[in-house]
């Protein structure tokens, strides 16, 4: 994917909001493979960021207004205006930033719900791997689930996967009438079988090792192209999706990248926790996205 997106003559823009150090140092490290172009938004308290990175272009690609707020208005309306085409958090609070992304004067609405989808590279699994939505939306309605595996299945898509198969996770594959997520699932089922949920194959109620292992399917005797071949994992709420995916990132040994869908544009919300390669590999995803 790194490969796809350096080696495309024309560079994204990336608007970076309030940046410290390590935000900064990730997305020049992103420039100098040639992934982005970046246009850093700071306010006057961040100023000496730029003191500390010696190898900052001097082509006026920052901005530096009075307060945090006004950093994250200009950059959103950067990628309204199309000047460029991405947006990135650096060390702002994620409430005041997304305050100015859903302004419907100058944000990055469009009549869709802004959901996660966090992009996994793991060594025991044999393709890149969706898992939605572990960071946006706590406890999704069904409705709301429906646009949460529309807008992954629409970055799949994005990726090159012409029809993903999601897996709908629940800790059983049967429905239970006390355990909502497994009527979710097979509600999204019916939908997809349908056609009112449409350019995938979804499955469920299923459970995890269903999903991940062709093994354990055949164990359990769960026929089902989607068993062990899954391109989406929907969770049941943003819980199951943050412990799964942290899960997958510590204790498998996967590489992450995680954007917000549903915007206009992509939106990069990395933890400050986050390291550099989670940046870079967010930075690619956005840009690829945007192609």
């Amino acid at each position: 994917m790194i490969n796809r997106v350096t080696e495309h003559p024309f560079k994204k823009g990336c608007a970076v909001v309030c940046p410290d150090e390590a935000t900064m140092n990730a997305v020049l490290e992103a420039e100098r493979m040639g992934l982005v172009a970046p246009f850093f938004y700071l306010d006057e308290s961040r100023k000496t960021v730029l003191d500390q990175i010696e190898s900052l272009p001097e082509r006026g690609s920052c901005v530096i207004v009075e307060t945090p707020e006004e950093a994250a208005k200009k950059a959103v309306q950067s990628v309204h205006a199309h000047e460029t085409d991405m947006l990135l958090k650096g060390n702002i609070d994620t409430a005041v930033l997304l305050k100015q992304v859903v302004n419907k004067s100058y944000g990055l609405l469009t009549g869709r719900l802004i959901t996660h989808v966090g992009f996994l590279d793991i060594p025991a699994y044999h393709k890149l791997l969706v898992v939605t939505d572990g960071g946006m939306v706590m406890y999704p309605t069904l409705e709301q689930k429906r646009a949460i595996l529309e807008n992954a299945v629409t970055a799949m898509r994005g990726m090159g996967v012409e029809t993903p198969k999601v897996a709908c996770l629940a800790a059983v594959e049967k429905v239970n009438k006390r355990m909502q997520e497994t009527l979710d699932a097979a509600e999204l089922k019916a939908m997809n079988r349908r056609g009112e949920i449409v350019d995938c194959l979804v499955e469920g109620p299923i459970s995890f090792d269903l999903a991940f292992s062709k093994e354990a399917a055949r164990v359990k005797g769960y026929d089902s192209p989607v068993a062990g071949d899954a391109d989406i994992l929907l969770v049941p709420d943003f819980v199951a999706g943050n412990l799964l995916a942290k899960a997958m990132i510590h204790a498998g040994n996967g590489l992450f990248a995680g954007i917000l869908a549903g915007a206009a544009a992509p939106v990069i919300l990395t933890s400050r926790s986050s390291t550099s390669e989670e940046k870079i590999n967010s930075i690619a995803c956005s840009a690829w996205l945007t192609f």
